[in-house]
């Protein structure tokens, strides 16, 4: 009797509260689909250990994130069930007056709970399984790859989280009702409809101040914000925002609706005009009752609405143009010299550079010396046959320092010639006291060749000036403007007026910054005059020889382990390599980057910042707009009492569902409102220090931010209003 009894309830509670129903399945749903992505890897040709690490870290990142996932769905869950319960005191009370014991009431409800909790799982992972479908094709598109051989892919372990988060939330929740309502006594359960919330009405004096203080306190959240930049999140000043933000968020809500009434109450034509003294007093008493539920909505729209936005943006800064930072096959570079005790900049720069690394490297030294800084020349020696398989065309890259001649030689005419423009010069840091780098006519036009770009000329006494880094371009533009002169060796040369665009080597993004093209002949005296590069670069373009692009990667790796075995030590490696199968060495290569390694490392980015925006963004705004959907039928319920006696005392149907439409509105938007001031404000300030800075528009992901809040939210607030709309409707149609 029990169970069919139970049965029955839950059916009724279905069709009474479908949104806490079906948000519980969407959030099983999505905890799983999101959980089985590393499950995924199975589809696709992942031909190289890279491609299997990416997919690993995204399911790693995605598995420390559903942690907090979880915590935020049982926090929904129980606090959608605090209402459904308080909602049915009456049903409670009618079964002890019939004679059943409180503990046989609370086996009911645990047998309401275990069967809510089984259909949402159940129907939760089957729609999780079907979504994960889905997000497989996603991720061949993030991905950048193809696959091989379309199967149905279940997870066992996603299954497995899944059934244990949502197994220990329902356990908790049963616990939960089933000590509620056997505390419970019977004369508050017959009379729970007829008790009225505790306004609480505020002293109007107070709310004024503390309102006043909340937009203090969030100016000055904002003014820190700002100063900071939100470029290092150990910024003291983004900690003091963070903390303002929350506080004045806080404040803001507790005296808002006490605020609000004080003033419209003093507006006689406004306030006792229709159903606003009922509207406005029903509001209120939803504010004032559930202040910290409406903080707590406001600073998770704000995270999941920026998460989004930002992570979008985010995507692009890291992998857009993740081709053109690639032009190569492979870049091996040569640190050259790090300083005697491991630092570049420990360096004393110049010629010291030449004796500093002929007293502690003197076998580097000696071995680049013989073979004139061509790198080419001890690979090749060391792999013929390999070589001539493997490499196709290559040119190298030598950079040197000018001594004694710093970038503010450059600037400061640069300013001159654009005072309004934004340098940048704070961002770019210690810009100023940085010698200038140089690379030679024929190297960089051995850069361009290998690219496809035509040939670079410069006559006599002049040099160009590369820079493909969009934080630096203002400046590189505000230079060729500026047109200054530098003297190397005695020597005085002169701009040409143009910024070339050309990357240098392969590199995660677009890394040429202010770098000058000067004739060989200034190279020569550099070399002249005891200067050893401060780096080399060596592209090279792969062979038309049938192989693949990872068997390409692989066999340049081992001409680059016959040159220097693994096994080298001393203090001449370079920086130290983990797993590679050659020693990393100052020179002839201290590192490997191939373009293949960099696109699949970008596209690997791409899934995780993009999966992780979606996962957090979806699940906060879902639950968000699910707390308050709850909260609104459960105050529409409660409230229809009020509603019939409206409607008895003449009020006809349209008046009161314009009020409760206005409630709806205000108790949606108002949280709302405040999280986009936020949301502007930290993405303003993100655009401005970063996705600016890097050439990133953020138009893009905010307007789907925008769509995303605007479809799920929207759509919660439509149907709570029409699902509210159906309570007092019927409560009308009794009356």
């Amino acid at each position: 009797m029990y169970l069919k009894l139970a049965l029955r309830n839950v059916r009724r509670s279905v069709r009474d509260y479908a949104i806490y129903f079906v948000t519980l399945l969407f959030g099983v749903a999505v905890f799983y689909a999101f959980n089985s992505i590393g499950s995924q890897q199975i589809l696709f040709d992942l031909q190289s250990s890279t491609s299997e690490r990416q997919f690993e870290t995204t399911a790693q990142f995605l598995g420390m994130f559903s942690v907090v996932v979880a915590f935020v769905l049982g926090f929904l869950i129980l606090y959608a069930n605090q209402f459904l319960i308080r909602r049915r005191k009456r049903e409670f009370g009618t079964y002890l007056v019939l004679g059943m014991s409180p503990g046989r009431v609370s086996r009911i409800v645990l047998y309401e709970t275990v069967m809510v909790g089984l259909v949402s799982l159940a129907v939760g992972l089957v729609t999780g399984v079907l979504l994960s479908q889905g997000l497989s094709f996603l991720t061949a598109g993030l991905f950048g790859t193809t696959m091989s051989n379309y199967q149905f892919v279940f997870s066992q372990d996603a299954f497995f989280t899944t059934l244990v988060c949502f197994a220990a939330i329902y356990v908790v929740v049963a616990l939960f009702n089933t000590v509620t309502v056997s505390r419970q006594k019977l004369i508050n359960l017959l009379h729970a409809e007829a008790q009225n919330q505790r306004v609480g009405v505020r002293n109007p004096w107070v709310c004024l101040v503390v309102f006043v203080v909340s937009l203090g306190v969030l100016a000055y959240a904002y003014q820190q914000l700002i100063e900071s930049g939100l470029v290092m999140l150990d910024d003291p000043r983004f900690f003091r925002a963070t903390v303002a933000m929350l506080v004045g968020s806080l404040l803001f809500f507790w005296s808002l609706a006490g605020f609000v009434v004080a003033v419209i109450t003093r507006l006689r034509n406004v306030y006792l005009r229709g159903l606003r003294m009922f509207t406005v007093r029903q509001i209120a008493s939803k504010i004032n009752t559930a202040f910290l539920s409406l903080w707590a909505v406001c600073v998770l729209l704000f995270f999941s609405i920026t998460v989004f936005s930002t992570g979008m943006g985010f995507v692009e800064v890291f992998v857009g143009g993740i081709e053109k930072a690639n032009p190569y096959s492979a870049t091996l570079s040569a640190a050259v010299w790090y300083g005697p005790d491991g630092d570049p900049r420990a360096s004393a720069g110049g010629a010291a550079r030449h004796d500093e690394m002929a007293a502690e490297a003197p076998e580097r030294l000696a071995a680049a010396e013989a073979a004139h800084w061509d790198m080419a020349v001890p690979l090749q020696e060391a792999a013929p046959e390999l070589w001539a398989e493997t490499v196709g065309d290559y040119a190298q890259v030598d950079e040197y320092l000018l001594p004694h001649c710093t970038y503010d030689a450059l600037i400061l005419p640069a300013q001159e010639a654009s005072p309004g423009a934004n340098l940048r010069l704070d961002d770019l840091e210690s810009i100023r006291t940085t010698e200038i780098g140089v690379v030679g006519l024929s190297d960089f036009n051995g850069a361009r060749f290998l690219q496809g770009q035509d040939p670079v000329t410069l006559e006599a006494g002049q040099y160009a000036l590369a820079n493909n880094m969009e934080i630096s371009a203002e400046l590189a533009r505000a230079v060729a403007k500026g047109a200054p002169s530098v003297d190397v060796l005695g020597q005085t040369l002169a701009p040409t007026g143009e910024v070339l665009d050309t990357q240098l080597e392969d590199n995660a993004m677009t890394a040429v910054g202010l770098i000058l093209v000067v004739p060989d002949e200034v190279i020569d005296g550099l070399v002249g005059e005891g200067l050893i590069p401060s780096r080399s670069l060596l592209n090279v373009n792969y062979a038309d020889n049938g192989k693949t692009v990872e068997e390409n990667d692989a066999a340049l790796a081992a001409i680059v382990a016959a040159a220097q075995p693994a096994d080298m030590d001393g203090f001449e490696q370079g920086a130290a390599g983990a797993d590679d199968q050659w020693a990393s060495l100052l020179w002839p290569v201290t590192r490997i980057i191939t373009a293949n390694e960099m696109i699949v490392q970008a596209a690997g980015l791409r899934l995780m910042i993009t999966y992780l925006a979606l996962y957090i963004g979806f699940i906060f705004l879902v639950s968000t707009a699910a707390i308050l959907a709850i909260q609104q039928l459960s105050q529409a319920s409660d409230s229809s009492q009020r509603y019939r006696t409206l409607w008895k005392l003449g009020c006809d149907r349209r008046m009161v569902f314009r009020s409760l439409l206005v409630q709806v509105l205000v108790y949606f938007l108002v949280p709302l409102g405040l999280a986009v001031c936020h949301v502007t404000c930290a993405v303003g300030v993100m655009s401005e220090s970063l996705f600016n800075a890097m050439g990133v528009s953020t138009f893009a992901p905010i307007m789907l931010a925008a769509i995303l809040t605007l479809v799920i939210y929207g759509g919660y607030l439509a149907v709570t209003y029409f699902a509210s709309r159906g309570i007092v409707k019927g409560s009308l149609q009794q009356g």
